[in-house]
């Protein structure tokens, strides 16, 4: 009977521990645990940061998926397909000349939205790999995830060519206006959650 007391109190003890290197903050209206080493950041509409973007973030990338995800993903070294967990997963690293490190970027499917950690370093460790297993399920399969990032990357190349042309004098007719209206983002989210519904 004294193991078993025993037991417990070290496993309650060591589950105190562990969740003591966890806060939570809500982004977007959906909360996540943190390590802890990066509470008492800045929450801003949809964006929370320790510091600054390159040393720890949570991002809701919805309204500028386009922009973000296809620009990280040009300028990316390493592009790797994941899981974690059971939830598919997209690694982007790159060396950021400024820090002098490795800097990467997790994108991960949340209930119908899709969220983006920046952390230094190149590969999920642990706390990144809890920050993801402990945020809601989502609404998306693996290959609904994988075939809306295709369709954004698609969308940002595209952008480019016509921000190309619109920079050449002979194809003026090109609107600014159709280039990057600020809700064209989501648009393409929720067309691609719709069309392509599990």
């Amino acid at each position: 009977m004294k193991k078993i007391i025993l037991f417990l109190m070290v496993f309650v003890l060591i589950g105190s521990v562990y969740a003591s290197d966890f806060s939570k903050v809500t982004v977007n209206g959906v909360e996540f645990d943190i390590p802890s080493q990066y509470s008492n950041g800045d929450l801003q509409n949809s964006k929370y940061f320790y510091k600054d973007y390159r040393t720890f973030a949570v991002l809701c990338v919805d309204d500028y998926i386009v922009s973000n995800y296809g620009g990280n993903y040009n300028i990316a070294e390493l592009k790797q397909d994941s899981m974690v967990g059971d939830r598919p997963v997209k690694l982007l690293t790159m060396y950021n000349t400024y820090i002098d490190k490795n800097v990467s970027y997790l994108y991960f499917p949340v209930k119908n939205s899709v969220y983006c950690i920046c952390f230094q370093g190149n590969a999920i460790n642990g706390d990144i790999s809890h920050i993801v297993e402990s945020a809601p399920e989502s609404n998306m399969s693996s290959d609904t995830f994988y075939g809306l990032l295709n369709e954004v990357l698609k969308e940002h190349e595209n952008r480019k060519y016509l921000d190309t042309l619109s920079d050449n004098d002979n194809y003026n007719y090109v609107s600014q206006k159709n280039q990057h209206q600020d809700n064209s983002n989501n648009r393409l989210l929720t067309w691609y959650l719709l069309s392509h519904r599990r």
